[in-house]
């Protein structure tokens, strides 16, 4: 009798179960996510030769980028390298990986580098040929309290420029400027 009470109630709550993993459980697959257009960023795909001069330091820095679509079509990826300079005598290199959330409406920019550096940062778009970056990874430092946005400039298909800026803890507002040329 308790082999039969037990084995009845059993198959019960497996079928309890399975009716209620069926209602839950969707059959349909999850649509691919639509691709990113990159129409308005694809003039940025090849090589190009960048000055980075701050002006709390005494000499720019130069930067050389590669820039490619993933072969799967959802990232724009920037790789590049920087020499060692008098002021920061490290070699680095890093990754810059570009997409558009079509959800949310922006484009996105995910950066790390060889030395541990990280941003995260957004973007509405082009704006005429102005493509402002606001930073969502900042978090006050040691020495710099606030950033402000970055604003690239598109000064034709073959040259960029751009503008950003920060506040050190001392209260001193530095500008970054940087000028690219496509090779």
């Amino acid at each position: 009798m308790k082999t039969r009470v037990l084995f009845a109630f059993v198959v019960a709550a497996a079928l309890t179960t399975s009716i209620a993993s069926a209602q839950t459980i969707e059959a349909t697959p999850i649509p691919r996510p639509a691709k990113p257009d990159f129409t308005s960023m694809k003039f940025l795909v090849g090589t190009w030769s960048c000055t980075t001069k701050s002006s709390r330091r005494p000499s720019p820095t130069a930067v050389s980028i590669a820039t490619t679509l993933d072969p799967n079509g959802y990232w724009l990826v920037q790789k590049w390298s920087s020499e060692a300079v008098s002021w920061f005598p490290y070699p680095s290199t890093g990754q810059d990986l570009i997409t558009y959330d079509a959800d949310t409406g922006r484009w996105i920019d995910a950066e790390s580098d060889s030395l541990g550096g990280y941003d995260l940062s957004t973007s509405k778009g082009w704006d005429g040929n102005h493509m402002t970056w606001h930073d969502l990874a900042f978090a006050r430092g040691k020495d710099i309290v606030s950033v402000t946005e970055l604003t690239n400039t598109k000064d034709s298909e073959t040259k960029i420029s751009s503008v950003s800026g920060f506040t050190t803890k001392a209260g001193k507002s530095v500008h970054v400027a940087t000028s690219c040329t496509k090779k």
